[in-house]
């Protein structure tokens, strides 16, 4: 009897798959993670247990690095590796460099920042006047910028940092890295394939495969990161993503409903968050009940209470 293919998988299924698999791999049990991952394969989740976004379109091939050739922008961008390089130095050489933590949290160990430009078709007008000849260079390849479907940002790298294994939320775009630092030391592995990067040269690849990065060299890594479009994605369907992705701020919305969060105001030093009445009333619950005025969980998932003063009201 011919066995009946299975159903195309919904987003639910592979959230849930991929939240299960990042734990395995948090606990550093990659074997684990592997064979959830082809158990995930096997239910028709993914085509394969390399690549697990989340937003995932199997009609696109599942193919880990591609061919700097195939790409128009690529001799463009390399050609305009001297002028991206020398801006970068001269404003590396400032108190004000504009590089900012990388706000995944998927740093092990070191120190990993970066400048944005683009995000989600967004500009970023500081970032651009901050580094107003690389801003001009890449503004000229639309498929990264507005009409792009990621980031465009100069990402920098120390020494002694690890980036853990993820995967991208979409199999729609591709990852374009222009090396501008490279010393020796740092290497990233794709899928199966282990790179390198060259100064002055080009890497593309496909993020929503499981990648990590590694840099045991004695200097700064900074490359020229850029999402763009995956060329064998119908235009119609490129256009229905870039409708319904939403703008920075619809997201930051979005998520701070998400985390129950009605207020955000910037005090200079910090930033406070206000919560909405459920969690306002459940962080009191707990403060009352502990005698503390304050819950910091920051230091390895503890709860770490500082007890009220004298005539301190709850």
């Amino acid at each position: 009897m011919v066995g009946t293919p299975r159903p195309q998988r919904g987003e639910t299924v592979r959230r849930r798959y991929a939240d299960l698999i990042d734990a395995f791999l948090a606990q550093e049990d990659p074997v684990a993670a592997d064979e959830c991952a082809r158990l995930a394969v096997g239910q028709g989740v993914w085509r394969d247990p390399l690549q697990r976004p989340v937003h995932y379109l199997p009609s696109l091939d599942p193919v880990p690095v591609h061919d700097p050739a195939d790409f128009w922008f690529v001799p463009y961008l390399e050609e305009n590796y001297p002028l991206i390089r020398a801006e970068l130095e001269q404003v590396l050489g400032t108190a004000d460099n504009g590089f900012l933590p990388v706000e995944e949290p998927l740093l092990a160990t070191g120190d990993w920042k970066q400048v944005t430009f683009y995000e989600g078709g967004q500009r970023f007008d500081e970032a651009c006047e901050r580094f107003p000849v690389t801003a001009g260079i890449i503004e000229a390849i639309p498929e990264a910028t507005l009409a792009g479907p990621g980031v465009v940002t100069l990402s920098r790298l120390q020494p002694g940092s690890r980036i853990v294994p993820h995967c991208g939320a979409s199999n729609a775009k591709l990852r374009v890295h222009l090396g501008l630092h490279v010393p020796e030391g740092p290497r990233m592995r794709v899928g199966d394939r282990t790179l390198r990067w060259n100064q002055g040269s080009c890497l593309v690849f496909d993020d929503s495969f499981e990648h990590e990065v590694w840099h045991t060299g004695d200097a700064p890594r900074v490359v020229l990161l850029m999402d763009v479009w995956h060329p064998r994605l119908d235009p119609a369907v490129q256009r229905l993503i870039a409708e319904d992705r939403g703008s920075l701020a619809t997201r930051v919305r979005d998520f701070m409903r998400a985390q129950g969060l009605v207020r955000a105001e910037d005090t200079g030093d910090t930033i406070l968050l206000h919560p909405d009445e459920r969690v306002e009333t459940l962080i009191r619950r707990h403060m009352r009940q502990a005698g503390t005025r304050v819950v910091d969980i920051r230091h390895e998932h503890t709860l770490q209470e500082t007890p009220k003063g004298p005539g301190r009201a709850d």
